[in-house]
């Protein structure tokens, strides 16, 4: 009788397999706990929120009134010096990915092309319209804080 010589020294199929299918599993798990990227709604909305915040406090701290002008998908900071509305360098900013701002209330309110219409005072009152971001069908309103009732 002839004797078949076996090797001990691989792998089999079925452990391969194995390894493979655990690889598989462990790689899904880390993919799915990685943190989502937000999308441009979610980044440009977080944006304003926090420009509409560190304006409010600066107008407070500094006993300056502020305001914000939105306007064409766009918004620029404006501080009040010697009576007169001047935008702040580098307070200005532009929609992006396809988002876009808007004024909401009155739709037949004409605000002056020069003056804001978000303006805070140096007690922290907020006056002026809720703001839309929107993207397709999803939209963020914000309420503006420390408003005066109207």
């Amino acid at each position: 009788m002839d004797r078949i010589a076996h090797r001990d020294g691989g792998f089999s199929l079925v452990e391969i397999m194995v390894a493979l299918f655990i690889m598989a599993l462990a790689s899904a798990v880390v993919v799915m706990a990685m943190p989502s990227r937000p999308d441009a709604l979610d980044s440009e909305a977080d944006q304003f929120s926090q420009v509409l915040t560190r304006t409010l406090d600066q107008a407070i701290s500094r006993g300056q009134a502020q305001g914000i002008r939105i306007e064409e998908n766009a918004y620029t900071v404006y501080t009040r010096i010697n009576g007169r509305w001047m935008p702040v360098e580098a307070a200005s900013r532009r929609a992006s990915g396809g988002v876009t701002i808007s004024v909401l209330g009155n739709s037949e309110a004409k605000w002056e092309e020069t003056l804001p219409q978000i303006v805070m005072d140096a007690s922290g009152i907020v006056s002026g319209p809720d703001v839309r971001f929107s993207k397709g069908a999803r939209t963020r309103e914000f309420e503006l804080p420390g408003r005066s009732e109207r």
